[in-house]
């Protein structure tokens, strides 16, 4: 007689109800034993009947009893069952070793991440930091399985992910201290366009945001620097050569610079930046620590 094992049997709680059910001959004490009720013990053995399409034990006054197709499973599936708790044992050890694969915008990596390092650290899981420039990067390097969990603008987040909003911010326009706005509060987008402006080089997620948002106002931005990432884009504004538009977050750091920042008032949306896993268990670990630790 063959015995054909479904994909459902693998569900470990069945086979381990069925052994402990073997081993004490008694439905009753088995689910004492592993501390779950008699009826839900009795389903499990139910369901691995119905998807072996055989009767694995005979009812008795003094208890269960294998049948013969019973007892030929439990031959089989003891050693399946011991691999498989050696299996998620190693996988566990293997977890527990395994860096958390983080990645973040420059940004976020500079600004936000810093103060909260020491929260993700009480996972007691060794971490590693990828920044890469776009959020589009980010996600792709996430559902390929090269990073575990990623910081990024919202709007590029896909379904299929687990995401929780942490913050949103508004974008602000940057000036040398000589600049004709510098009594200003706001500015508004409408009048930027025929400022020389400098931004990073594409791919850049901001970059793409200001000229979709200043082609809606029907104009094109005067761009007349492209800074590679990584050199400072800050320091070509304090030289005169022209304004950038940054993320507040960003904003909020250049007291120390001979610069002034007032913010866009039409500029679209806000910038929403989540954190985003494929796995809502991690994303869930993550934002409890995140959400608990440091300053914005």
């Amino acid at each position: 007689m063959v015995i054909s094992i479904g994909v459902k049997l693998m569900n470990i709680e069945w086979l381990q109800s069925f052994t402990e059910a073997t081993k004490r001959k008694s439905l009753s004490q088995a689910a004492k034993a592993l501390n779950l009720s008699q009826p839900a013990l009795s389903k499990h053995i139910r369901n691995l009947e119905h998807e072996l399409d055989v009767v694995l034990f005979h009812r008795t006054s003094s208890g269960i009893e294998l049948t013969e197709a019973g007892e030929r499973f439990h031959n089989r599936i003891v050693p399946v069952i011991a691999e498989l708790i050696t299996i998620r044992q190693e996988l566990r050890q293997f977890r527990q070793t395994t860096p958390i694969a983080i990645g973040s915008l420059p940004s976020l990596a500079t600004y936000y991440l810093p103060s909260r390092i020491q929260g993700l650290r009480l996972l007691d899981r060794p971490m590693t930091l990828m920044i890469q420039n776009t959020s589009g990067e980010l996600v792709q390097s996430l559902q390929e399985g090269r990073l575990d969990a990623i910081f990024v603008d919202t709007l590029y987040i896909e379904k299929s992910l687990w995401s929780c909003e942490l913050f949103t911010e508004s974008y602000y326009a940057v000036f040398p201290l000589h600049h004709r706005f510098r009594s200003r509060k706001t500015v508004e987008l409408s009048e930027l366009y025929e400022e020389p402006l400098i931004v990073h080089q594409a791919p850049c997620d901001t970059r793409k945001h200001i000229i979709e948002q200043m082609g809606l106002l029907g104009h094109k931005p005067n761009i007349i620097n492209e800074v590679a990432f990584g050199d400072f884009i800050l320091g070509a504004v304090t030289a005169g050569m022209g304004i950038t538009i940054i993320p507040e977050l960003m904003a909020k750091h250049i007291g120390h610079l001979q610069l002034f920042a007032l913010p866009i008032t039409n500029f679209g949306r806000s910038r929403s930046i989540s954190l985003a896993t494929q796995s809502a268990n991690l994303g869930s670990q993550l934002y409890q620590f995140i959400s608990t630790t440091g300053n914005e």
